[in-house]
């Protein structure tokens, strides 16, 4: 009896849907290998591009979903392009409302996944990377070394968009 039983429950929950392995959006499913050439830039921040696709490079080696291969070998080529940072006042200081004690960052890219052989357009879209920092006597060079936290939290949204379809 607790034999069949077993068996009864093996046999009902193998349709549920669960599948082991990677699981790519249906435009990616064909691309093994991908290629990541320097950002552009469309800001006033120097040389921001080049953080930027290190950054993603880095995740997606750390992913593991996509073999990061140079452009002529590559299945597909990921292009980014550096739109907007943007600084806001996230809180003002006690006692003075028009001072700021401490700042949020975002960091806007436009990518699209490119076909190498093809050059149909396999993806295409928009993300975010967001941080906080403080302010202090030199408010832009805290801006500069909080740059790489959004362009990291940018690059985990990238790569599982990329990797997962979300």
């Amino acid at each position: 009896m607790r034999t069949v039983s077993l068996l009864l429950v093996a046999i009902l929950l193998s349709g549920c849907g669960y599948k082991l392995g990677e699981i790519r959006p249906t435009p990616m499913r064909s691309v093994r290998t991908l290629a990541i050439p320097t950002f552009k830039n469309n800001t006033y921040e120097p040389r921001i591009e080049v953080l930027m696709a290190d950054t993603v490079i880095k995740q997606f080696q750390q992913d593991g979903t996509y073999t990061i291969v140079s452009d002529d070998t590559a299945d597909a080529i990921l292009y980014g392009t550096v739109t907007k940072i943007e600084r806001r006042s996230l809180r003002s200081v006690q006692n003075n409302v028009l001072a700021t004690s401490e700042f949020g960052l975002t960091v806007t890219v436009s990518y699209q996944v490119v076909d190498r052989v093809t050059g149909a357009v396999l993806m295409k879209s928009v993300v975010q990377g967001d941080t906080s920092f403080f302010s202090s006597n030199d408010l832009q060079t805290t801006e500069r070394q909080a740059i790489p936290l959004a362009a990291q939290r940018l690059a985990v949204d990238l790569s599982a968009a990329l990797s997962e379809g979300w």
